[in-house]
Order: C-alpha cells, then structure tokens, then sequence
C-alpha cells in the first residue's frame, strides 16, 4: 500500500474516532430522568447541613428526622449556579442550620438523594423562597 493510501485509511479510522471520543462528555451529562422518579414527588422538612454553591449543580443536603425518630441525611440536586443566580438565589441561600421544607423527586435507587422540584415551593426558615416558580428543571 502506497504511503497517500495509507494516511487515507489511517484517517478514516481516526478523524470518526476523535469525533466520538471529544462527543462522549455531552452524552454523559442530564442523566436527571435516569436517576430520578419525576413521577412521584415527596415533600421533605429537615435542617441544612450543607450548601454547595458549584458546577456543574448546585448540591444542597439537610437532615430529615423520621417518623421512628432517627435522622435521614438526604441530598438534593439543583440546577446550576449560573441558573440559580438568573432567579436570584446565590451562595448564602441556604445556610447551615437553616430550616427547609421541599419537594423531591427522589431517587430511582431508593437512596435518600432526589432532585430539588423547584416548581413547589421552598420553605427556608418559614419563608417561602422567591425565585423558583414557573421554572422548567
């Protein structure tokens, strides 16, 4: 084979290689309804023990007691700070020991994690937070 034979075949191969390959992140990324039952929703009350204000989703986690008494840490999933801020919530939205109440759409593995249904209303410290209604997750 010719060495012009050759760099044709040798770049066939490679250049749909490397567009897969550059591809594969875009595909790995919105697994949402892979990992959470957007048809059930559950209304959870707890205290804040962590807000995670970073790319590329915001991470909120609180403590929910039971009905047998023993304390539930749960995390909830959000949108991204950039989205958050454009509804006026920033880094000091949630703050440790800050009371909540809120929906999730829970996990499909049955782990207390879900993803915050921002489209219900957030209650924080008996307030309900602005800034969420009408927001397609």
């Amino acid at each position: 084979m010719k060495n012009t034979a050759r760099a044709r075949v040798i770049s066939g191969f490679l250049t749909p290689l490397a567009v897969v390959l550059v591809s594969l992140p875009l595909f790995a990324h919105h697994g949402t309804a892979a990992s959470y039952d957007s048809s059930k929703s559950i209304t959870l009350t707890g205290v804040v023990t962590e807000f995670i204000y970073s790319n590329p989703h915001a991470q909120l986690f609180f403590d929910v007691t039971d009905s047998s008494g023993k304390v539930v840490h749960w995390g909830g999933e959000l949108n991204s700070p950039a989205n958050l801020r454009r509804d006026g919530w920033s880094k000091t939205t949630f703050k440790s020991g800050d009371k909540i109440t809120l929906n999730v759409n829970p996990s499909k593995a049955g782990t207390p994690v879900g993803n915050v249904d921002r489209s219900k209303p957030i209650i924080v410290n008996g307030k309900e937070l602005l800034g969420r209604a009408g927001n397609a997750e």
